[in-house]
């Protein structure tokens, strides 16, 4: 009985039943369902404010109520889903126009290259290909020996040294 009066007072409206068609039948789920998967997933909204936008509940709807039914959509099974792949989806196009964007600089690179009249221009534009495949690194690189001694011959062998430095200095 409390759930149901809590859920008449946080909607507006009947829930709208209506379903995503591009999911498989085992997957649909209702339209507002999949707008609070959207936002959570491409708006970064928190489950209550999600659900807020989303579902649109009535102004009198406690905080508490909100949060509890944003929960239990969150936890559905198939909104989880459908979260995920709407992230998946956005990862892959992020990687795809940054592709496209370091394809275009790097051919705009090699035509400056080929068709500038100024040399320093044709030797920067080199200088900026030459460091896309790291032909030119600033960094230092170390070997760096690792070997496995005791706090015992560590320290003996800094008595030595120190031994050996007094020595010196006399």
């Amino acid at each position: 009985m409390w759930h149901t009066s809590v859920w008449k007072l946080i909607m507006n409206n009947k829930t709208n039943l209506k379903t995503i068609n591009s999911l498989s039948p085992k997957q649909k789920i209702t339209a507002k369902q999949n707008e609070f998967a959207r936002l959570v997933a491409e708006e970064h909204l928190t489950s209550s404010d999600a659900y807020r936008r989303a579902y649109k509940p009535n102004l009198l709807a406690k905080n508490k109520s909100i949060h509890e039914m944003a929960c239990r959509v969150m936890t559905n099974i198939k909104v989880q889903s459908m979260i995920r792949s709407i992230q998946h989806e956005r990862a892959e196009e992020n990687r795809t126009r940054a592709i496209r964007r370091e394809e275009y600089v790097l051919k705009k690179l090699t035509e400056e290259v080929e068709h500038c009249d100024k040399a320093s221009s044709r030797i920067r534009a080199l200088e900026l290909l030459g460091k896309t495949v790291s032909m030119f690194s600033d960094k230092v690189e170390l070997d760096t020996i690792k070997s496995e001694r005791t706090s015992e011959e560590i320290a003996e062998d800094l008595k030595l040294k120190l031994q050996k430095l007094l020595s010196d200095q006399r």
